[in-house]
């Protein structure tokens, strides 16, 4: 049975290609109804929606009685050559007339003038709110800030010190309604507050609601911490309203005003207001799950930013978290969102919260989101008995991701905690603030990361990599991490019940630590991956097995940062190359990492007692200076370093049957990393680093943003 719906139709028709349906609203209730006087319950509906834009006053709300059967799910996809827009703004023509040079002013209309909007776009693209400093596009994420002084208050800020010198020299009437965002001086995420006042005299930014965007439960002051290395601008001001693109509105007097751009028309622009912060929600739970739905061709669009709402830290990795999203599901098993792209949405794309079993995203495009683009999490205080409130099974392939965390930079392009058995595969996810995929703990695994092509992330933040995890489960501990404690791992098993698998990806890189297994993560097979600039770091944590891997001229080499006693990890048969020219330290709160240049591995608080890891044997190691050199930092931190030559690093037990030489790559420059038919790794039981169908699958639309 098909429906149709068209932005032209009207509920009163009946839902044929010649009458169509104008809201999905009707359109479920017409299959409800079908049903109802049907004896054959089993019978196939499909909503077919046609071009155009559908400007919702309220979120599309999927309930158990909507749904398919397994095997027979109820679809709603776009008419063949048509990509519909679910949009959560409003269209409107502003009336413009000249307010002072280069600003124009217009009234708001009547649906805007309740919504206190805080993104504006014009002919698709999003505006920027008056701010200072000005944005500046040539480095995103480096210019356009300034910086506060170094004295600031105790932690937790409840105001900032500014530099007269280096701050704005307007005063604002209303700083009362101006955001501020700013690094954490460690820069592992950004922060945001509304600000309370503003003393001029004494250069004080008062701070209000906000700087709950990172969990600080752990690490405190070094997680939200602010000092004069943290970078900031500040928002919503309409003084500061003196650069194109930009523009405020005033929700008391109902004006707008913008400072339009050169390429910019307004006799037929398009003008939107992004007005709702959820466009889909499939609202079930565990017991009457909503199940068998597929949305596939939708064009989502034009939802509000959600970086002051409710915030929480899921588990004890660094995140804290809005559970919102352009598509929010909760209580839903075997629904599928393919082939579909969401432009620019104001917070995360996908929202997969709590219960949720054996989803499907396939195909779809993410850009310019606020946040991340999907979240999966679940809640441990709520999984007790038969209650199982976290996501499992979800699989995410072949989709593109980039350009995202436009406001959130403690992001990802994929975010995973407290759940279990999730596939991320065939991923392409590049220039990003943070982590491209990203592991909150270590309950329960079982992940599968595989085939995904990653490049060019971390690029607004600091101390991290492409792929990050942490596992700060019951058996970690904080002494142990960043104290004087040593001892053993626990049983790590009891939370990062099953691996996780990382293998045939592609990483491309030129800082961090890479493949970052960071506080306590546990239990990982790690293999057949090729690192272009990057390398692998093991914080403590037990159960990695590292194998046959390559690591190409990275910016830090491989290291143990402090290992667990008696752990059980095992390095093997991997290529290591190191260049001295690609070396980029990196800074660690517990230390600043000096100069690698060449070095193929540095060890960074070892255990003191026992072996250092299980097994650490049969790599091939390569570099420009034409010699292995090793380096460790013996605990306590500082108290001593130790270089090491191959001869006495074997010496003390470690790669006995390792070798230095040219591993003979085929042809590198050009990204091609076989192995040569003599290459020394062969003798090592080394093989060939498959990649073969890394990344976009053959059947990615690439015309996504073609179609409207």
């Amino acid at each position: 049975m098909e429906f149709y719906i068209s932005p032209f139709g009207k509920d009163s028709n009946p839902g044929t290609i010649e009458q169509p349906f104008a809201t999905f609203e009707r359109a479920k209730l017409a299959i409800r109804e079908y049903r109802r006087s049907k004896a054959n319950q089993s019978e196939s509906y499909t909503v077919i929606v046609r071009g155009g834009v559908y400007e919702l006053s309220e979120p599309i709300v999927f309930c158990e009685e909507d749904s398919g059967e397994q095997g027979n799910a109820v679809v709603y996809r776009s008419y063949p050559g048509e990509r519909p827009v679910i949009s959560g703004g409003r269209r409107f023509s502003p009336v413009w007339r000249p307010y002072r040079e280069n600003i124009l002013v217009a009234d708001l209309p009547e649906c805007c003038k309740t919504s206190s909007f805080t993104q504006l776009f014009v002919d698709g693209k999003r505006q920027i709110r008056a701010r200072y400093p000005n944005f500046d596009p040539s480095v995103p994420g480096v210019t356009g800030y300034t910086h506060p002084t170094g004295n600031q208050s105790t932690w937790p800020h409840r105001e900032l010190r500014f530099d007269p010198q280096q701050f704005t020299d307007k005063r604002w009437s209303r700083p009362e309604e101006a955001v501020l965002h700013i690094f954490g001086k460690n820069y592992w995420g950004n922060l945001q507050w509304e600000i309370k006042d503003i003393d001029w005299e004494n250069h004080l930014i008062r701070l209000g609601h906000g700087g709950f965007q990172i969990n600080d439960v752990m690490q405190g002051e070094d997680a939200t911490g602010i000092d004069e290395r943290s970078r900031f601008f500040i928002e919503n001001v309409f003084e500061e309203l003196d650069s194109p693109g930009e523009w405020y509105a005033d929700f008391r007097e109902g004006l707008l005003y913008y400072y339009p751009g050169a390429e910019v028309d307004l006799s037929h622009a398009v003008i939107e207001a992004a007005l709702l912060q959820r466009l889909v929600i499939f609202r079930g739970s565990q017991h009457s799950p909503v199940h068998d739905i597929v949305l596939s061709g939708f064009r989502f669009a034009r939802t509000e930013g959600t970086y002051l709402e409710t915030y929480e830290a899921p588990s004890l990795g660094d995140w804290s978290i809005h559970r919102g999203g352009a598509i929010f599901m909760e209580g839903a098993e075997r629904c599928e969102i393919e082939y579909c792209h969401f432009d620019a949405v104001g917070g995360n794309a996908v929202f997969v919260n709590n219960y949720n079993r054996n989803h499907r995203f396939y195909g779809n495009l993410v850009e310019e989101a606020g946040e991340s683009a999907f979240c999966l999490v679940g809640s441990k205080h709520l999984t007790m008995g038969s209650q199982l409130a976290y996501p499992a099974a979800i699989t995410i392939s072949n989709n593109e991701i980039y350009n995202i965390g436009v406001f959130g930079k403690q992001t990802a392009g994929v975010f995973i905690s407290v759940g279990r058995d999730h596939v991320i595969s065939h991923n392409h996810i590049h220039h990003l603030p943070r982590a491209a995929i990203c592991i909150n703990d270590g309950t329960w695994g079982g992940h599968i990361i595989e085939w995904n092509d990653i490049h060019d992330t971390v690029q607004e933040t600091g101390d991290h990599g492409p792929f990050n995890s942490w596992g700060r489960d019951r058996f970690w501990c904080l002494e142990q991490s960043h104290g004087p404690a040593s001892h053993c791992a626990g049983d790590v098993k009891k939370d990062a019940r099953h691996p996780v698998i990382i293998r045939h990806n592609r990483f491309v890189d030129y800082k961090g630590w890479g493949i970052d297994l960071d506080d306590g993560s546990s239990n990982y097979h790690i293999y057949q991956n090729l690192c272009i600039g990057i390398s692998i770091k093991l914080r403590e944590g037990d159960y990695r097995l590292v194998e046959n891997n390559i690591f190409y001229h990275c910016a830090n080499p491989p290291g143990i940062h402090i290992g667990y006693e008696h752990n059980h990890d095992r390095f093997l048969r991997n290529i290591i190359v190191a260049h001295t020219l690609a070396d980029n330290p990196e800074v660690d709160i517990n230390f600043e990492k000096g100069e690698s240049k060449g070095k193929l591995y540095e060890f960074i608080g070892p255990p003191p007692d026992g072996r250092w890891v299980e097994e650490l044997d049969y790599n091939l190691f390569y570099n420009d200076l034409g010699q292995f050199k090793a380096t460790v930092h013996f605990r306590p931190l500082g108290s001593r370093t130790e270089h090491y030559t191959l001869e006495e690093w074997q010496a003390i037990g470690w790669d006995q049957h390792s070798l230095f030489a040219d591993p003979l790559f085929t042809n590198p420059d050009q990204g091609d990393f076989t192995l040569q038919p003599n290459s020394p790794a062969y003798s090592l039981g080394i093989t060939n680093v498959d990649l073969i169908g890394v990344g976009l699958l053959h059947d990615f639309p690439n015309d996504l943003k073609k179609l409207t």
